[in-house]
């Protein structure tokens, strides 16, 4: 049995969400699914004249790594305008995991997708896109594919509300990786390279409309925390890149000794991102929709008290280990930071309830999850 991977998302530079998925079950599959071959299928054409390897470092005997040389830019709308090359043309595959919505062309009856949210269809206006041409393709694919895997039981409800499905919907949550606490140095250096000059809400994201970073904004504005700061770690995304410059632009807008005090990385990763979460006083993360929402995890590994959402997934994956606010309420959102920034008793049992929380999601669990959903044959 050979069992692909659609490693490309694992490769972005500034991976989020789908990325930190793949190459996580990258990583892990192996593991559950041996004896089986596994192959880590993606595009590499920098490697045509020196081969490069991305997985060596998960130890694997039954992981393989298949790169073909298409330039990125050229194959995702090459492929699905024309439907070739199709995968199968690449290499031998008996079942597959499409990790980002959509698998490559294939006439393969193996597929199995996997489908982070609905947020196209909940919130259109945040995913243009996801055309009409993508749309029709995911409704074919719902109704092909061998399985479908969500995160979410709130996921899977958005999508059989929406869609007929031929083949079973497994919710199979994400895992969670243990938090390498930074030293009280790290957590400093990276303090001051930011000018971050006090205790600090913290979000991170992508920055993009369903994030909610504008009521975010306005409600550390009001929650009167006058020697709070607020710092939003995330990279502009290539679909709305404008929500980037209005962010800026609303933060701008604030009474100087407010807006002096909102800070924005831009992406974060690595030994940064770790200080960022591990220095922390709370992770602030009000999104509007979710599919999951892994930096309620992240915050709930690190030991960091956790202020999220009552909508979508959300509470689903918080539990009562976070502080749950109406994301469209901002008044709601200032009175859950000026708790927390306020309230050193909330703050340990949010803590200690997030670290208990977090031993519920491991991405061991979810590989074995997973390799049960692949198709056996095709």
């Amino acid at each position: 049995m050979r069992l692909a991977i659609d490693a490309r998302p694992a490769l972005d530079a500034r991976a989020t969400g789908v990325g930190h998925y793949t190459r996580q079950i990258v990583r892990h599959l192996p593991a559950a699914a041996s004896p089986d071959e596994v192959v880590a299928w993606y595009l590499d054409p920098k490697g045509l004249f020196s081969r490069r390897r991305f997985f060596d470092d998960v130890g694997a005997p039954n992981l393989r790594e298949h790169a073909d040389r298409f330039p990125k830019r050229l194959f995702q709308p090459v492929s699905w305008r024309l439907g070739v090359p199709r995968l199968e043309w690449l290499l031998r595959f008996d079942a597959l995991l499409a990790t980002n919505f959509l698998p490559p062309p294939t006439t393969s009856r193996g597929v199995v997708l996997v489908v982070h949210d609905l947020a196209h269809e909940v919130m259109p206006d945040t995913a243009p896109h996801h055309d009409a041409r993508w749309r029709r393709r995911f409704e074919r694919w719902l109704r092909r594919a061998a399985a479908v895997i969500v995160p979410s039981e709130s996921t899977k409800r958005d999508l059989l509300e929406r869609h007929e499905v031929a083949g079973t919907v497994h919710v199979i949550p994400h895992g969670a990786e243990p938090f390498q606490a930074p030293s009280a140095a790290e957590i400093e250096q990276v303090r001051a390279s930011f000018g971050i000059g006090g205790p600090y809400a913290l979000f991170v994201g992508g920055i993009e409309p369903r994030k909610n970073l504008s009521r975010l904004v306005r409600a550390f504005a009001a929650a009167g925390l006058d020697e709070a700061w607020l710092v939003i770690a995330g990279g502009r995304t290539d679909w709305i890149p404008r929500a980037a410059e209005t962010l800026t632009a609303e933060i701008a807008a604030l009474p100087e000794d407010v807006g002096r005090r909102v800070v924005l990385p831009g992406y974060v990763a690595g030994v940064v991102k770790r200080a960022l979460i591990g220095g922390a006083t709370t992770i602030a993360y009000p999104s509007r929709y979710e599919g999951f929402g892994f930096p309620v995890l992240e915050g709930f590994a690190a030991g960091v008290p956790v202020l999220t959402s009552m909508t979508s997934s959300l509470p689903e994956v918080a539990g009562d280990a976070a502080l749950l606010v109406d994301p469209d309420d901002v008044d709601a959102i200032a009175a859950g930071l000026h708790r927390l920034f306020e309230d050193e008793r909330l703050r340990e049992r949010l803590r200690a309830a997030g670290l208990e929380r977090v031993g519920s999601f491991s991405w061991k669990g979810a590989a074995a999850a997973t390799a049960k959903v692949l198709p056996r044959s095709t």
